[in-house]
């Protein structure tokens, strides 16, 4: 189950942005990821572990299946969607020869789907969202801060149509683009006239107004689906093609070696 993502044929890619989405021949990997404390604990002293008990409570907590192999240090982890979780409390049917039979116990059923592999202090997967479900990653990614996008408002070369709005509703997804943004300096070391001129190969059309001196201010919109194209455009996701001059969007941020 677990093979597919510890293959030869895959090529590993360190993790560092959330919005990295690999291709089918790369596999995200995080060198040195420490493994929650009662993981760990159960991996190296399962005998004391206390035996889980087999009712419908018990079953709606569990969110996850690691199997542990010590003597290679490997484990393979699945997330466990809620239709694995077979619960006394809902009609289970199994088939007993030629008829069905109601499933009385409580109990879970096992994936064919390996969401991650945690080998020799490497943590490898293939989907962030499903790597979610099970661990915190926040620690190994850039996300905005408050501060940030304080800072971010506060940019000199920028003018927020609504800098409450964007504050209190700036979700993961705009924080770890802010990050990018900050963290690149694009807005602080390109002129904004620049900016809106490339932004045109993309077919967008950037609001450019006047601060109180005169000088170019890019505006951040408080439209959630322009913020969306603007901080993609800003973040660079958007490319053109090298061939047909056709614009697309990116699914990585990896820099081409």
């Amino acid at each position: 189950m677990g093979g597919a993502l510890t293959s030869s044929q895959l090529v590993p890619v360190k993790f560092e942005r959330d919005n990295f989405k690999p291709d089918e021949t790369e596999v995200l990997q995080i060198e040195g990821f420490d493994l929650p404390a009662h993981i760990f604990e159960a991996f190296t002293s399962p005998i004391d572990c206390p035996a889980f008990p087999m009712n419908d409570a018990a079953i709606s907590t569990v969110y996850g299946l690691c199997a542990y192999d010590a003597d290679d240090d490997i484990a393979y982890i699945q997330v466990v969607k809620r239709e694995q979780r077979l619960c006394q409390s809902t009609l289970r049917l199994i088939v007993s020869g030629e008829v069905f039979d109601r499933l009385h116990a409580a109990g879970l059923t096992i994936g064919s789907t390996c969401h991650a592999v945690y080998r020799q202090g490497v943590l490898l997967f293939q989907s962030i969202y499903w790597m979610k479900q099970i661990f915190d990653i926040s620690s190994y990614y850039r996300e905005a801060t408050d501060v940030d996008i304080e800072a971010f408002v506060a940019l000199k070369n920028v003018i927020v149509e609504d800098s409450d709005a964007l504050k209190k509703r700036a979700g993961q997804w705009v924080r770890s683009r802010v990050a990018y943004i900050l963290d690149s300096g694009i807005l602080t070391n390109m002129p904004v006239a620049k900016i809106a001129e490339t932004a045109k190969q993309f077919d967008l059309t950037l609001n450019i107004q006047a601060d109180d001196k005169g000088d170019e201010c890019l505006v951040i919109p408080a439209d959630s689906k322009q913020l969306r194209e603007l901080l993609k455009f800003l973040e660079e996701e958007l490319y053109v093609g090298p061939l047909t001059g056709g614009s697309f969007e990116a699914n990585s941020k990896r820099a081409r070696s």
